[in-house]
C-alpha cells in the first residue's frame, strides 16, 4: 500500500494544499472516562512533609493497549462531533469534511492535511489547534519539503509532487551495519543471483536468523511505502528458508537500496489520466528456481499516473499450482494452464480496487463505474466475458460469489492489453537488468544512482 492511504497520489501540487502538524503526547490528551474500572489509586509520598498521598488517576496508563483505542475513540469524537469531519469508513484514521473540502490521514499522532483552496487550509489547522496540542503548522511549498512518517514531500518548481524516502534508506543500512555496502546495478534479485545463494542450504544459526527477520521488516517498508522496485524481491525473500544463502539475498538487496535513495514517487500536476487498475499473474515461474509451484498475483492501481496501491504475492489457492502430472503418483492437475491464475489474479484485483473506490468516494474523488482492469490472458478474459468456460477451468463452480463479481459487468469490464504494457507485470516477476530498469521507471520516480563499478558489481554477483 502506498503511503498516507494513497493520497499523495491523488494530491495537484498546483490546485492543493498539503501540510501536517504533531499531536503532543497524543495518548495523553485522551478525555478523561468517568467509569470507575480505568482509574487507578496510587500514592507517593511529599517531599516536603514527608506525609502519604493518594491521588485517583483518572484516563489509560501511557503506552498500554487500551491508551491507544482510548485515544482513537477521543480523536474520532471531536473530528466528527466538534470539527464536522465525516469519518471515512472504509479507512481507518481518516477523515473528510464536506464543506471545507479538506481530508485528513491521521497515523497515531501524524495527521496530514489535503486541502482544495486558502479556506480549507485555515479552517482546518485553526481547528485542530483549538481541540488539540499541537507543534505548529508545516506546509509543503517550493521553498519547504516537509516530512510524514520519516518520508519527505518535496513541491518542485513545475508543481509536481514527490515522495522519497532517503534519510530513513540511510537509517536502514545504518541499522543492519551497512553503511559503506557497494551500490549496485543490477536489479536486488534475479533468478539467476535467487538461485546461486540459495545453493548455500546450510541452516542460519538463531542469532543470523533474527537478523534476517529484520532485513525483512526493513525491506517491507520500503517496498509499502516509496520503493516499489523492492516489493517482488521483499514478497520472495519474505518466504525463503532460513538458510545461509538469505544473507547472499539479504546482501544484494541492500546493495540495490543504496544505489536508489533517492528514488520515490512522482504525482504529476498535469497528468488527469484518472483511475488504472492493472493484473497479472505468473504461473509458477519460480518452480525452477526454488521449487516453489504456487502461482504469484500482482497488481497495481495508478491514479493520475501516480502508484497509489500494489501488491505482490503468492496465490494461497490449490488451484492455480503447478502440478506435473507425469508421475504415477501425482495428484491430477486442477489447472495446468495460467488461465486459472490469471483469473484468481483478476478476482483478487477486483478487491483492492473496489476498497480503493470506496475510499474515494468517500472522499469526493470521481472514479468510474464499472472499474476497467487490464489483464493479458485470453483464456481467463474468455471465461470473464463468459463467451468460454472449458477447457482447464471447468472445475470452477459458476454460482460461487467470487465468479459472480468479477462477471458483473456493471462492476467491472476487462481489457486485453499487451503484458509488456501492463504495470501489474512488474509485481509478478523478476526481472533481467534491462527490463527491469525499463519498467522500474514507468512506475517510479527513479533518483540519480549511486556511482557503482560495473566490473566488481558484476564480481560481487558471482560471489
Amino acid at each position: 500500500m502506498a503511503p498516507s492511504n494513497g493520497s499523495d497520489g491523488l494530491a495537484d501540487g498546483r490546485a492543493h494544499i498539503i501540510s501536517t502538524t504533531d499531536f503532543d503526547v497524543a495518548y495523553l490528551q485522551a478525555e478523561n472516562r468517568a467509569d470507575e474500572d480505568t482509574w487507578l489509586l496510587i500514592k507517593y509520598r511529599d517531599p516536603k512533609t514527608g506525609e502519604w498521598v493518594y491521588v485517583w488517576l483518572m484516563g489509560c496508563i501511557y503506552g498500554e493497549q487500551q491508551a491507544g483505542k482510548s485515544w482513537k475513540d477521543s480523536l474520532c469524537h471531536k473530528m466528527v462531533m466538534v470539527g464536522g469531519f465525516k469519518e471515512v469508513l472504509n479507512m481507518e484514521n481518516m477523515y473528510y469534511h464536506p464543506i471545507w473540502r479538506v481530508a485528513v490521514a491521521i497515523h497515531v499522532d501524524d495527521p496530514i492535511v489535503f486541502s482544495r483552496d486558502e479556506m480549507g487550509y485555515t479552517k482546518t489547522h485553526d481547528f485542530l489547534d483549538q481541540n488539540f496540542d499541537t507543534k505548529g503548522r508545516q506546509r509543503l511549498t517550493q521553498d519547504n519539503s516537509i516530512d510524514y512518517l520519516s518520508m519527505e514531500l518535496t513541491l518542485t518548481p513545475e508543481y509536481d509532487i514527490t515522495l522519497t524516502n532517503r534519510a530513513k534508506c540511510l537509517k536502514l543500512l545504518e541499522d543492519a551495519g551497512m553503511q559503506d555496502i557497494l551500490p549496485t546495478t543490477m536489479p536486488p534479485m534475479t533468478k539467476a543471483t535467487l538461485k546461486a545463494a540459495m545453493a548455500d542450504d546450510e541452516p542460519l544459526t538463531p542469532a543470523q536468523n533474527s537478523v534476517r527477520l529484520a532485513d525483512n521488516g526493513r525491506f517491507g517498508w520500503l517496498s509499502q511505502t516509496t520503493h516499489i522496485g523492492l516489493a517482488v524481491a521483499t514478497s520472495i525473500a519474505q518466504g525463503l528458508k532460513p538458510t545461509q544463502g538469505t544473507r547472499k539475498v539479504s546482501h544484494m538487496m541492500y546493495q540495490w537500496v543504496r544505489a536508489h535513495l533517492d528514488d520515490g514517487l512522482l504525482s504529476k500536476c498535469d497528468d488527469y489520466s484518472g483511475l488504472s487498475v492493472s493484473a497479472d499473474a505468473d504461473w509458477a515461474g519460480m518452480h525452477s528456481v526454488n521449487g516453489e509451484i504456487r502461482s504469484r498475483t500482482g497488481m497495481v492501481i495508478m491514479y493520475n499516473g501516480t502508484p497509489v496501491l500494489w501488491y505482490t504475492g503468492l496465490q494461497k489457492t490449490t488451484s492455480s499450482q503447478w502440478v506435473d502430472g507425469t508421475e504415477p503418483t501425482s495428484e491430477p492437475a486442477i489447472a495446468r494452464s495460467s488461465g486459472n491464475a490469471e483469473l484468481i489474479a483478476a478476482s483478487d484485483t477486483l478487491t483492492r480496487a473496489l476498497h480503493f473506490t470506496f475510499v474515494a468516494e468517500e472522499l469526493n474523488i470521481a472514479v468510474p463505474r464499472p472499474i476497467v482492469i487490464d489483464l493479458d490472458a485470453s483464456a481467463a478474459l474468455g471465461f470473464l466475458h463468459n463467451t468460454g468456460g472449458g477447457g482447464k477451468m471447468k472445475h470452477i463452480d459458476i454460482r460461487e460469489g467470487w465468479v459472480q463479481q468479477i462477471r458483473d459487468k456493471g462492476t467491472v469490464t476487462f481489457n486485453k492489453v499487451d503484458g509488456k504494457l501492463i504495470p501489474a507485470n512488474f509485481m509478478t516477476k523478476l526481472l533481467e537488468r534491462l527490463e527491469y530498469n525499463h519498467e522500474y521507471q514507468r512506475l517510479a520516480l527513479v533518483g540519480k544512482p549511486a556511482e557503482a563499478d560495473p566490473e566488481l558489481d558484476e564480481d560481487e554477483r558471482s560471489k
